[in-house]
């Protein structure tokens, strides 16, 4: 995910922040509810640019207090961290939001977007005493795929069932194109519903016992 500053994200005339959306707007009745990982997610990326936005505004007020030109050299590590947040943590929520049914994503697509949904597996899953450890390297996202929003639902969720069950290593490998997850993790009823689910709303997944299968034509 991109995390350079631009003229759109970060003013040097004082600090003027472009925020994703606090929340997504006409989600289905009832969809959060049936959505563990998007209920469980949201606040936790709602806490993010929550945080991201205090420390901008400390930033804003030290700023009016010296010069900007040297507090925004010397705090660049902060605003680049700010920055990646908003990129991340934006893209995360209108992937949820589209998922949910609010269409929220639209046109955004994040050749990356992947990456910061295992960052945020490892961190929901952290919140439940369970430690996730990848390993390997998730392919990059074909931008014209189905309608953006699919990869990174499926996998979190996926990812996310995996909070309820001991600590054990995911195996992230190339399949021909492909993404396959793999686990050693407890089989369950639960899981073999998720199961169930995402390949009910998932073209071009393979969902079985400890293993998820995103096919090629989601990569590029």
């Amino acid at each position: 995910m991109a995390d350079a500053m631009d003229s759109k994200s970060i003013s040097r005339k004082g600090v003027g922040v472009q925020v994703p959306a606090s929340a997504p707007a006409s989600i289905a009745s009832g969809a959060l509810e049936s959505d563990p990982y998007a209920r469980a997610a949201l606040p936790v990326l709602m806490h993010r640019i929550n945080n991201a936005t205090q420390v901008l505004a400390g930033l804003n007020a030290l700023i009016t207090l010296g010069s900007a030109e040297a507090l925004l050299a010397s705090r660049a590590s902060d605003l680049q961290q700010v920055a990646r947040t908003y990129a991340e943590s934006g893209w995360l929520l209108a992937a949820l939001g589209s998922a949910l049914g609010a269409e929220t994503l639209l046109e955004r697509r994040e050749a990356q977007g992947l990456e910061p949904v295992l960052e945020l597996a490892r961190e929901l899953a952290r919140r439940t005493g369970t430690q996730l450890e990848f390993a390997g390297q998730v392919p990059r996202l074909c931008p014209t795929a189905g309608r953006g929003w699919e990869p990174a639902w499926a996998l979190g969720s996926w990812l996310f069932a995996l909070s309820a069950t001991p600590a054990a290593p995911v195996r992230l490998l190339g399949d021909e194109g492909a993404l396959r997850v793999e686990d050693d993790a407890p089989w369950s009823t639960a899981r073999a519903a998720l199961a169930q689910h995402i390949a009910s709303r998932i073209a071009d997944v393979q969902c079985g016992p400890n293993r998820l299968r995103l096919g090629p034509s989601w990569f590029r």
